[in-house]
C-alpha cells in the first residue's frame, strides 16, 4: 500500500514537472511570437517609409527633368526616355506588394541610376548652355563688327559719292551771261516780224578742272506752247537716262579758259509770241538755263 502510494506521488511530481516545463516552454515562445510581431510591424513601418521616400524621390527626379531646358533635339529624346522611366517606376511602386528590403533595395539601385544620369545631362545641358551663351556672345559681338563695317562703308560711300559729286560739279562747265534773242540777216538783233534766225551768245567760264578738248554743246529751246524747235526731225541727244530733241549744236575746242560762244537757229516760220524756254547741255550734263520773250 504504502508503494503504491510512493509510486502515484512520484508520478504527480513528473506530471507537474513535465506541466511546468511546457508552460515555461509556451511562455517562452510566446514572448518569442510577441518579439517578432513586434519586429515584423517595425519592419513593416521601415518598409512603408521607405517607399515613401523613394516615392518622393522619383517625384522630384520628374520635377528636375521637367525643368531640364535644352534645344539640342536629340538630348530632348534622350531626356524623354528618361522621364518614362521614372513614370514606369512610380507605377511599379503603386503596386509594390513584397514588403521586403529587398525590393527596396533594387529600388533604390534603379532610383540611383537615374539620379546619376540625371546629373549627366545636367552637366551636359550646362555645358550646351554657356556653350549657347557663348555662342550668343560671339555672335553679337561679330553683329556689332558687321554693324560697324557697314555704317563705316556707307560714311565711305557718302564720302565717296559726295567726293565724286563735288569732283563732277568741279569738272563741269560753267555758263554766265547766257541770253538768246532775235536777230536779222546782217547779225544785228531785231524784233519777232524780222526774225531770220535766233542767237543764243554765252561763255564758258576759266574752270582748269575740266577736261580739255573738243566738246559738244547742245541748244535746246522750248516754245511757250511747250513744243521743242528741232533742228531736224533726228535731232536727239542722251541725257542722264533720256533721249532729248535739241534746237542746235556745236562743237567747240575747251582748253579750261574763258571762250564766249554763239549758238544758232534759223528761223522755220515755228516761232510765236510768248515766253521762250532755252537751256544748254554738255557731256551729260545742263551746263545752262535762261528764259526770253519774243514780242
Amino acid at each position: 500500500m504504502e508503494e503504491n502510494q510512493l509510486t502515484k506521488n512520484k508520478k504527480d511530481k513528473t506530471l507537474l514537472i513535465v506541466i511546468g516545463v511546457l508552460s515555461a516552454i509556451l511562455i517562452v515562445l510566446f514572448v518569442f511570437f510577441l518579439i517578432e510581431k513586434k519586429e515584423n510591424r517595425e519592419n513593416m513601418a521601415a518598409i512603408t517609409a521607405e517607399k515613401e521616400e523613394l516615392q518622393q524621390e522619383l517625384t522630384d527626379l520628374s520635377h528636375h527633368y521637367d525643368n531640364l531646358k535644352t534645344d539640342n533635339d536629340t538630348l530632348n529624346v534622350k531626356l524623354a526616355h528618361e522621364q518614362e522611366k521614372i513614370a514606369s517606376l512610380m507605377e511599379k511602386m503603386k503596386e509594390f506588394r513584397n514588403n521586403s528590403f529587398a525590393e527596396i533595395n533594387r529600388y533604390k539601385k534603379e532610383i540611383g541610376t537615374l539620379k546619376t544620369v540625371l546629373r549627366s545631362y545636367v552637366v551636359q545641358i550646362d555645358s550646351l548652355n554657356q556653350l549657347n551663351q557663348k555662342l550668343v556672345a560671339e555672335n553679337t559681338e561679330v553683329k556689332k563688327q558687321m554693324n560697324w563695317v557697314r555704317e563705316r562703308n556707307k560714311t565711305l560711300e557718302q564720302k565717296t559719292e559726295k567726293m565724286a559729286e563735288t569732283l563732277e560739279k568741279a569738272t563741269t562747265l560753267s555758263v554766265e551771261d547766257f541770253r538768246v534773242y532775235c536777230v536779222n540777216k546782217n547779225d544785228k538783233e531785231t524784233n519777232l516780224r524780222r526774225c531770220f534766225q535766233l542767237k543764243a551768245d554765252f561763255s564758258l567760264t576759266r574752270n582748269v578742272a575740266a577736261k580739255r578738248g573738243p566738246r559738244m554743246i547742245y541748244l535746246r529751246i522750248t516754245r511757250p506752247d511747250g513744243q521743242v524747235l528741232a533742228a531736224s526731225s533726228k535731232s536727239y541727244f542722251k541725257y542722264q537716262n533720256a533721249t532729248l530733241t535739241y534746237s542746235a549744236r556745236r562743237e567747240i575746242e575747251y582748253e579750261g579758259e574763258k571762250l564766249e560762244i554763239a549758238i544758232f537757229w534759223p528761223n522755220d516760220g515755228s516761232l510765236e509770241k510768248g515766253e521762250y524756254i532755252a537751256d544748254l547741255f554738255s557731256d551729260n550734263q545742263q551746263i545752262g538755263t535762261t528764259k526770253f520773250i519774243l514780242k
